[in-house]
């Protein structure tokens, strides 16, 4: 390719009657007469072929029009006149715009390498700024390759050129390669240490980092450099979510939203504050802003059916309808129908793979490691697909329990549903459901025979493409759960999931806190997203019933003025006195310790507890619960049902009420329930990992026949 670009310039001025056509061929082009200005050029042509203006001329005609014509006159054209700049560069935008990059890097190598005058430096500005414009765009559509293909080019001719330096770094954030990321970032700073949003684009890598007080350093530099900048405000809003700084993370949203109406980030992150205060309808409001603004943002409307989720006066057949529009719009239209080439055989070893973005210090792995741990390797092999490009300690050691290991962030859906079905998966497991990092949309695709939804989500996830969800007969009775789901249900005889238990655990307090206290302490150590005004009702009728009691109550970012006042309207609508609440804030450290303050706890409704009920049991502290309709509302009745406690729940609020206030006033009983709480909860089935293991591997093996016995394709 390079070869032909050779040549010497001419050596003879162009004739006079030359320069006349050639004027006049440019004055026809100036005023939109192309095709007077080509027969023009034509003309002149048939007098001297290789005339280098005249191809330039008929380049420029046909480069808007025809990019694939214009790139063989600029060729002749730089042949005959190698010396003008313009040439060279004209050459090389129209070999981007017929997609030959390679080449066009080619000639922009040699390009750089000549000596041009001051004339090369406007045109090289021109250049570039067309080149990173088009590269932007790219970026804003998703397409990161091509993005990066175009911003190298805009670095060859100028390495110091800061914004394709950090449109670079972004492009790097976006294809799972945070080091890179990072570097380039910095590099653009370096460049222009007051750019305002060099240092918000920081906080996103520094956030995917898992370096939140960094992100938060990084976008309070950019407010202080640039206060009005709304992405910096908006970007901060979720930074502040995961240091549960839920006052601050709603006021930058909301003032992101004032400086730019139609940033959908910014609804969204306000919707997941108020998500997290429990302000659960004005959350869905705030998600239906978003979605309206950016229907592509998958992630809020699996927000939004998780608010649908928590909300006590939504129905769940609601939720349903939700998840099934959800799978119906985004989804279905995926599906890939093709046969599998998957061997027949129903019982050789099956290749299991679980996606998740939690395979790192995420509670999901007090529930899948020992299961993983526990399966019969002669019958499975298990690989995994992680989903989150950052990947921590604990992430090693799961590395080391799998057979594959594989992290997808880099991949968009179809080349991760490709990378997946190369891998001969015949059975998919997602493990996310609508939480933080799934994949659905990878699973629309079917790229496994059989797909599976497990432990992430207590409901239907709404795709068609997913073809069970492993639950139990407790959690989902059987004819109540079928009618609101897309999978079929597979139950497992004893339990949907065992748990692990944490390391260091310490002991259970050995007298109940009554025993000094004097008087009895409710608590609740779930989130306040999932304690509903219903049950705050409910719980107030509690502490009517036992007049000296008090209430525990575990609230992210209590200490925050306006976040207080928030939670005590709320707490004292539902006529819960103030004076006998006992707010506590999250803890980074000695969580377990506070149980020792709790002689009675709490399950919130409509969704119940999940990873709190069995820290609660660990802990030696009983709980009571309410028996709901659907998966989420049900989590509390399957762990007392296989703890053997059935009287702690409860049919109705009224007998929530009466059986949290006749265990207070019983203290015997109250003694006798705590006894022995974690070893009977260690006796459990809730920690006979075993046997869950080969509950679960048997469920695979009969979906596998299942799937053959179906005949599909």
């Amino acid at each position: 390719m390079l070869d032909q670009y050779g040549g010497r310039a001419r050596g003879a001025a162009p004739a006079a009657a030359s320069m006349r056509s050639l004027a006049k061929a440019r004055d026809h082009r100036a005023a939109g007469r192309f095709d007077r200005a080509e027969s023009s050029l034509r003309r002149m042509l048939g007098a001297e072929p290789d005339h280098p203006e005249a191809h330039y001329e008929l380049g420029q005609l046909a480069a808007s029009r025809a990019p694939e014509k214009a790139v063989p006159h600029f060729v002749t054209a730089l042949r005959g006149a190698p010396e003008r700049p313009g040439y060279w560069l004209a050459l090389a935008t129209a070999l981007l715009a017929v997609d030959r990059q390679p080449d066009a890097r080619a000639i922009l190598e040699r390009y750089r390498a000549q000596s041009f005058g001051p004339e090369a430096k406007t045109l090289d500005a021109a250049f570039m700024e067309r080149t990173f414009a088009a590269a932007q765009i790219h970026y804003d559509r998703g397409e990161y390759r091509p993005a990066e293909a175009l911003l190298d080019l805009v670095l060859l001719l100028d390495d110091t050129h800061a914004h394709a330096t950090y449109l670079a770094g972004a492009v790097a954030a976006r294809t799972n390669r945070p080091e890179l990321a990072y570097d380039l970032i910095s590099i653009a700073l370096y460049r222009e240490p007051e750019n305002a949003l060099f240092f918000s684009g920081l906080s996103s890598v520094l956030t995917n980092r898992g370096d939140h007080d960094g992100a938060i350093s990084a976008l309070e530099k950019a407010l202080e450099l640039d206060p009005d900048l709304a992405m910096a405000h908006a970007n901060l809003a979720g930074v502040y979510q995961r240091r549960f700084r839920y006052g601050e993370a709603l006021r930058h949203a909301e003032r992101a939203i004032d400086l730019e109406p139609g940033n959908a980030g910014a609804h969204s992150n306000r919707g997941s504050a108020l998500l997290a205060l429990g302000r659960l309808g004005e959350a869905v409001e705030a998600f239906d802003r978003a979605l309206g603004l950016d229907p592509t943002k998958l992630f809020v409307a699996s927000n939004r059916l998780f608010a649908k989720l928590y909300a006590a006066d939504i129905p769940h057949a609601e939720y349903a309808a939700d998840a099934l529009a959800y799978g119906r719009r985004y989804a279905d239209l995926l599906l890939r129908r093709r046969p599998f080439a998957n061997d027949r055989d129903p019982d050789r070893r099956l290749r299991v793979g679980f996606v998740s973005g939690d395979f790192c210090n995420h509670a999901l792995v007090r529930f899948f490691e020992p299961y993983l741990r526990a399966i019969d390797r002669d019958g499975i092999t298990v690989l995994a697909y992680m989903t989150h490009a950052s990947e921590d300690a604990v992430s090693e050691q799961l590395k080391t329990l799998f057979d594959g290991w594989l992290n997808l962030a880099g991949l968009d859906d179809d080349q991760a549903a490709d990378r997946i079905e190369a891998d001969a998966i015949d059975i998919l497991v997602d493990l996310s459901g609508h939480s933080a990092g799934n994949r659905l949309l990878v699973f629309a695709r079917k790229p496994a025979p059989v797909q599976v939804t497990w432990i992430g989500h207590p409901g239907t996830t709404g795709l068609t493409a997913i073809d069970y969800r492993l639950t139990d007969p407790t959690t989902d009775p059987v004819g109540l759960a079928e009618p609101v789901h897309a999978e079929r249900l597979w139950r497992l005889p004893r339990v949907t999931a065992t748990y692990a238990g944490v390391d260091d655990l310490p002991p259970v307090r050995a007298r109940a806190p009554f025993e000094d206290a004097g008087h009895i302490t409710f608590g609740c150590f779930n989130r306040l997203t999932k304690v509903c005004d219903d049950a705050l009702k409910t719980w107030a009728a509690i502490l009517s019933a036992v007049s000296d009691a008090r209430l525990f109550m575990v609230v992210g970012d209590i200490g925050t003025p306006e976040v207080r006042e928030s939670v005590e309207t709320r707490l004292t609508a539902a006529g819960l006195p103030l004076d006998r609440v006992i707010f506590q804030p999250r803890v980074n450290s000695g969580y377990h310790e506070l149980y020792h303050r709790v002689d009675i706890a709490l399950d919130p409704y409509p969704y119940n507890g999940g990873t709190t009920s069995y820290d609660t049991l660990s802990m030696g502290v009983p709980f009571v619960t309410l028996r709901g309709g659907h998966a989420a509302a049900r989590t509390g009745v399957s762990v007392l049902t296989a703890m053997g406690l059935p009287e702690l729940i409860a049919d109705s609020q009224a007998d929530y009420v009466a059986i949290a206030r006749d265990l207070a006033c019983d203290r015997e009983r109250l003694r006798t329930v705590r006894h022995g709480l974690r070893e009977r909860l260690h006796a459990s089935p809730l920690m006979d990992h075993a046997g869950l293991a080969a509950d679960v591997d048997a469920a695979f093996r009969g979906m596998w026949r299942a799937w053959l016995s179906e005949g599909q394709a």
